[in-house]
């Protein structure tokens, strides 16, 4: 008896984790906290940006930023994905070797991307642009569309 106890005890300790957890809306692009005087300040999530390098010094490059971010993609030795807050954006900028952060595709067209490089590029922005499929978001049995396959026929 003792044990069922302890075990409900423990599970309605994790539902209560659990819920509160879920109860933070991780779609929102920026997260509030309070301060003691009671003021909200807003703190921007960290974003995906493209960073360029300089070949001669992608390297040391590639251990610094990894040091500050989270390094997503690589493609080298000049290209990488990171996730990075404006702060630590702004220190990767300043990093030796670095060419530019980008968090659109960059307009410059004097860093001289190979074409495997360029369709790195490319798929990066391609994976924000906004898909058009048909049928997005239909039923499945809308008219003009076949329902998917009755599983064992």
């Amino acid at each position: 008896m003792r044990r069922i106890s302890v075990v409900l005890a423990v599970l309605s300790v994790v539902v209560l984790v659990s819920a509160t957890a879920c109860s933070h809306d991780a779609t929102n692009p920026q997260r509030g906290s309070t301060s003691e005087g009671g003021e909200t300040s807003m703190v921007e999530t960290p974003r995906e940006h493209l960073v360029v390098l300089a070949s001669e010094q992608a390297d040391a490059a590639v251990a610094d930023i990894e040091a500050m971010a989270s390094v997503t993609q690589l493609l080298r030795p000049r290209l990488l994905l990171v996730l990075a807050d404006p702060d630590v954006r702004e220190g990767i900028r300043r990093t030796p070797g670095v060419l530019g952060v980008y968090d659109t595709a960059p307009d410059d067209e004097s860093f001289g991307l190979s074409p495997e490089e360029q369709l790195f590029v490319d798929a990066w922005v391609a994976r924000h642009a906004p898909k058009t499929r048909p049928g997005e978001g239909s039923n499945w049995d809308t008219p003009g569309f076949e329902p998917p396959d009755i599983p064992g026929r």
